[in-house]
């Protein structure tokens, strides 16, 4: 029961979460940050995507390795000792397996 409670909740705070790609990287996104400050990585999220999108559009002027610094540099500068130490970390690898990933089929975007 506690568990079809929780997978609820969760499904529910999904909604306006903006880390992740796709629901199921979402979902896994909004389960680590749950024990720290989720609108604050959240709003690191929504800025990094903004990044993304403008240079994939060709009206940004921030490359995908500047937009990735930048974002860890958000999630860096959080006061919480989570986001610092496991959020961060998670993500930045997450970011990198990613980034990797489209380097290899040939397509950033």
């Amino acid at each position: 029961m506690r568990i079809v409670l929780l997978l609820v909740l969760c499904g529910f705070s999904v909604h306006c979460w903006s880390c992740g790609e796709g629901k199921f990287t979402e979902g896994l996104a909004w389960i680590i940050a749950v024990p720290a400050d989720r609108q604050s990585i959240n709003k690191c999220c929504v800025t990094h995507d903004q990044n993304y999108q403008n240079f994939c559009n060709g009206i940004g002027s921030i490359s995908l390795e500047t937009a990735d610094f930048l974002f860890q540099r958000c999630l860096e500068n959080t006061n919480n000792r989570w986001v610092r130490f496991v959020v961060k970390p998670l993500y930045t690898a997450a970011i990198g397996i990613n980034s990797w990933w489209k380097k290899t089929i040939k397509n950033p975007c």
